[in-house]
């Protein structure tokens, strides 16, 4: 597991980050529905070259979460822009995945943050968003957010295994699970849904 030591306030929000490594900055930005944990066997491999960089978007992983919490995009690259300008950053070199990736997008259109290199990969970035779950779960967000446990969970493990192409092991759904699940994580878990936009 990588350790998110750190606390960030982005606009009243928490939000959770670490780094590992030393060298040319290299911070990397997570997709849905995921954290940072993604980057856990990345990261290890990575830090003897670059000092990495990782963080829990809003809504996600460590950091913040709860009714009301707005994770959309637009609060997501004005996070990447304040954490770039907290860590003093200048053209660092960004890998973004999924969500993460219109993420660093819009950080470098809308927010003016400039990157040395931007590696991309499995970016959803383009309209219409969203598979016929998502668009079922935006309609349905309350109902999907009462749902019982039990139900929740076997909804959730079925949602993380289509992010990959082969079946994920138990240390995965382990690593991924439980910041999604209890009474905050599970409404949570639907809020991102309905907020991907």
């Amino acid at each position: 597991m990588l350790d998110l030591p750190n606390r960030f306030d982005h606009g009243g929000r928490s939000v959770a980050w670490g780094t590992a490594g030393a060298g040319p900055p290299l911070v990397l930005v997570h997709g849905t529905p995921f954290s940072a944990q993604v980057w856990r066997r990345i990261v290890p491999a990575l830090a003897g070259s670059y000092q990495c960089y990782f963080f829990d978007l809003i809504g996600y992983g460590q950091s913040e979460m709860g009714p009301g919490v707005d994770v959309s995009l637009g609060v997501q690259n004005s996070l990447v822009a304040a954490l770039f300008q907290h860590w003093a950053l200048d053209r660092p070199t960004v890998l973004a995945h999924d969500f993460g990736g219109a993420t660093a997008l819009r950080a470098y259109h809308l927010d003016e943050v400039r990157y040395g290199r931007l590696v991309l990969f499995d970016v959803v970035a383009m309209a219409p968003w969203g598979s016929p779950f998502v668009q079922h779960v935006r309609q349905y967000e309350a109902a999907f957010a009462g749902m019982p446990a039990y139900a929740h969970d076997a909804l959730l493990r079925a949602y993380l295994q289509t992010a990959a192409h082969a079946p994920l092991r138990q240390e995965a759904f382990d690593t991924y699970m439980p910041p999604w699940q209890g009474p905050v994580g599970q409404p949570a878990f639907y809020a991102q849904i309905a907020q991907m936009d």
